[in-house]
């Protein structure tokens, strides 16, 4: 049976991935600044300020753990590109992500936010590339569905696929604000921190 998310609670905040403690199995959550990561966590989890949300780009700034059973884990990175921080903060911000996503052997999948209405940035094609190259399971979350006119899923989906090379089942479109497209997701989520 999967794992139930709306259980989940805040765990620990570290800006030093490498004293994190040990968990069973974990799942992290990456994309650019502002794209929604914290949204998409409380909507995952269906608890509404859970993972702390801002307007301000950059207010994630350590690695936020939120576990809905004991040893598993929901990890909120920091976020990347554009943020209203100094570009030392920026810097340690990079190690602190590459260093998590590097070390943990407990990791089964990234998400990479990506912003439905902009679409994928070279910052979310680089970051693909790289797990790619890590060999480090992902797969893609298209947030803010609803700042698309004319919406079409199945559209936004393969086009997606087609930029992103990856398979369909792999892309999740969602609305954090509107609370729409989470069903198959959370089942994905909760299958993958029994393992």
């Amino acid at each position: 049976m999967a794992i139930n998310l709306s259980n989940s609670s805040f765990f620990i905040s570290e800006t030093n991935a490498k004293l994190l403690p040990q968990s069973i199995a974990e799942v992290a959550f990456v994309g650019r600044s502002n794209v929604g990561k914290s949204s998409v966590i409380n909507s995952i989890c269906k608890i509404k300020n859970l993972a702390r949300t801002s307007k301000t780009p950059g207010r994630t700034r350590a690695i936020n753990v939120f576990t809905p059973a004991r040893g598993r884990w929901i990890v909120d990175l920091p976020g990347y590109g554009f943020a209203r921080v100094t570009d030392n903060e920026k810097k340690v911000w990079k190690e602190m992500i590459e260093t998590y996503i590097t070390s943990r052997k407990t990791l089964k999948m990234i998400y990479i936010l990506i912003d439905s209405f902009v679409g994928p940035t070279e910052l979310d094609f680089m970051m693909m590339d790289w797990v790619r190259e890590l060999k480090i399971p992902f797969k893609i979350i298209s947030n803010k569905t609803d700042k698309v006119k004319n919406l079409n899923l199945e559209e936004l989906k393969c086009k997606i696929c087609e930029v992103c090379n990856v398979s369909e089942q792999d892309i999740y479109c969602v609305s954090a604000k509107k609370q729409t497209g989470f069903g198959i997701l959370i089942n994905d989520i909760g299958n993958l921190l029994i393992k």
